[in-house]
């Protein structure tokens, strides 16, 4: 394949030294702060405060209170916590349920008990539910979240409207795909919006947009998080807004689930105007399922903790952009069909001879249009109104279901080492998606999931995307005041916009610059009769995109203050074949020459005379 190679290299510094109000977070972690204190509410002083994750029961950090009785732990992985603390003179206390979000610092107050007697109590610490620590505008959205609330084609994208100053129009529910969200932020065009996934930029470089960015299912994804405004240096390399998705890890006992989300035309009522002019009900069937499976590498996690799930989703929906064509075109009776009837052609169309690109196109036997056409690539069809006259428009309607398949594997990996001064992270996603859209073949924004009108007669379209993210990670505490975080992530992105052709350039006997380089014919606009026909005006597309990203943060904990330090490098290398319009598109219109002659938009497809054109003759590469 013939491609530009393109190099981007994006090398970002951030040094952020804030008082003890703020505290700056790495792309995928949180942070707990708080104050210990007795009963009467004095502070305690060099007090142990031991955080535990409670999904894993392993020891993430130890710290201790500093002289006004304050605690900081940074750079914390995403989870609940148990925050233990114990002080001479005090009863140690738990204080189990503390959250910890992506990006966020949970603040704490915990209150101890003087020591009576040995024991050891649970309580409940005084947090904070709402952020203080900074003035970033934004929501997390948790695991239990996402599971309750109801998603059609199980893409928790559709909920980042969540958000304040968030916005996106609505997914129709028999919409084929993974129902993909366009989001726009206080305004802003959606390629202004950075993406990230375990604070490893995702974004698609080509496009910017998330119909071709990795989607990871709900079953996966532990929270996420739509930052929309005044977030730090550390968030995201764009102006817009910054959404950050964490994926689940293994817990120190084994769980797992297996579903299936369903749907199925019998189970559908029919639309109310389908239903009124005696239409059935559009073909929708849908299956996702799949299953999860987290837990122990070894007894006791010695070896780590690991999560992998298998996602698939097989849709068919006649209910789609795409899907159903009703429009009004041109009668072209059996009798003006094929050569030897080129001049009953161009007679009942009021020209002077028919061009033999037309002839053969409203010859040519195809089934794209399905029995309604009746054989013809131009549909001829049934049920014509008795005297309608070659050139009347009449109504043709016809539906096909779509397909769209998808298959994904997630498998993470987490370890503690050396009591847990070092953590390492492993996360790899994998995805293979398609879509088959029998009348997708649209506009020039087909290829970026626009939809396709239901009144032209376009060509299928396919639109194969295929995913891959494999990111590692190590947080290793130097002391607790002085913690590290490194990232590496790799995200590859390939995506083609296919032309399926019914008809060839060659079948129609077109002779054009750009026949080595695309068989597909023309796109055909009547512009007077307001359809289209034919494929998109581009040929055949695709982009090939490795993405390598390394990430580092660096957390100070001093006295009252804390210092975040960190850099960024990205290196985007995207192999894109771009043909934008080497199919070419050809506008017919409503003439009327010097003796008042009137000749049809579709009499001018016909004797082969466009009033203009766009592209099919440009230079390639």
């Amino acid at each position: 394949m013939s491609s530009t190679l393109m190099r981007v290299v994006v090398l970002s510094l951030m040094v952020v030294g804030v008082a003890a109000q703020g505290f700056s977070q790495g792309g995928a972690t949180g942070a707990i702060t708080g104050t210990v204190q007795d009963p009467s509410g004095a502070v305690v002083a060099n007090a142990d405060v031991q955080l535990t994750n409670q999904d894993t029961g392993v020891l993430e950090r130890s710290v201790k209170t500093g002289p006004d009785g304050s605690f900081n732990a940074q750079l914390l992985p995403v989870g609940t916590y148990t925050v233990s603390v114990h002080a001479p003179g005090f009863t140690q206390a738990k204080f189990p349920g503390i959250a910890v979000r992506v990006t966020e610092t949970t603040r704490m107050t915990a209150k101890l008990s003087t020591e009576a007697v040995q024991q050891k109590i649970e309580v409940q610490a005084e947090v904070q539910t709402v952020n203080t620590t900074d003035a970033t505008t934004g929501q997390a959205i948790e695991s239990a979240t996402i599971r309750a609330l109801p998603l059609a084609t199980q893409n928790f994208q559709q909920l980042l409207t969540l958000s304040s100053g968030a916005q996106a129009e609505l997914n129709k529910a028999t919409q084929l795909g993974r129902g993909d969200v366009r989001i726009q932020v206080n305004g802003q065009r959606e390629d202004n919006n950075n993406y990230l996934l375990e604070g490893i930029s995702v974004t698609d470089y080509n496009v910017a947009e998330l119909t071709n960015t990795p989607l990871p299912n709900p079953d996966v994804v532990q929270e996420f998080k739509v930052q929309t405004s005044l977030y730090d240096a550390s968030q995201g390399r764009n102006g817009g807004g910054n959404i950050n998705a964490i994926l689940k890890t293994g817990t120190q006992s084994f769980h797992g689930d297996v579903y299936e989300f369903f749907r199925n035309t019998v189970l559908d009522a029919n639309e109310y105007f389908l239903k009124q002019t005696g239409s059935p009900r559009p073909v929708i069937q849908q299956n996702i399922f799949g299953g999860s499976l987290g837990g122990p590498v070894s007894p006791g996690g010695k070896l780590g903790f690991f999560f992998v799930n298998y996602q698939g989703t097989r849709q068919r929906s006649g209910d789609s952009p795409g899907t159903l064509i009703s429009t009004f075109i041109p009668y072209v009776p059996a009798s003006d069909r094929g050569a030897a009837n080129a001049g009953n052609l161009a007679a009942d169309f009021n020209v002077g001879s028919a061009d033999p690109v037309a002839v053969n196109l409203l010859a040519f036997q195809s089934n794209q249009f399905g029995a309604p056409a009746n054989g013809y690539l131009f549909p001829l069809p049934s049920n014509v109104p008795a005297g309608t006259l070659p050139g009347d428009l009449v109504q043709f309607t016809v539906s096909k279901p779509g397909k769209f398949t998808d298959d994904q594997l997630t498998a993470n990996w987490d370890h503690e080492f050396r009591n847990s001064r070092d953590s390492v992270a492993a996360r790899f996603f994998f995805s293979n998606s398609e879509q088959d859209i029998p009348f997708g073949a649209g506009g020039l924004q087909a290829s970026l999931g626009a939809p396709a009108s239901g009144t032209d007669l376009n060509f299928p379209y396919q639109l194969p995307i295929h995913d891959r993210v494999f990111i590692v990670s190590e947080t290793h505490v130097f002391n607790p005041h002085l913690v590290n975080d490194i990232r590496f992530g790799l995200v590859h992105i390939n995506n083609t916009a296919n032309n399926i052709n019914p008809v060839t350039a060659a079948d129609a006997g077109i002779d054009r610059p750009t026949n080595n380089l695309t068989n597909s014919v023309y796109k055909f606009t009547l512009l007077t009769s307001g359809f289209q026909f034919g494929p998109t005006p581009q040929a055949n597309q695709a982009q090939t995109q490795n993405n390598y990203n390394l990430v580092d943060n660096l957390s100070w904990v001093s006295g009252k203050h804390n210092f975040t330090v960190g850099g960024q490098y990205t290196r985007v290398r995207l192999n894109k074949l771009f043909p934008q319009v080497f199919n070419g598109q050809l506008f017919f219109t409503n003439t009327t020459d010097a003796f008042n002659k009137t000749v049809s938009d579709f009499g001018n497809f016909v004797q082969g005379v466009p009033e203009f054109s766009f592209g099919g003759g440009g230079v390639y590469n």
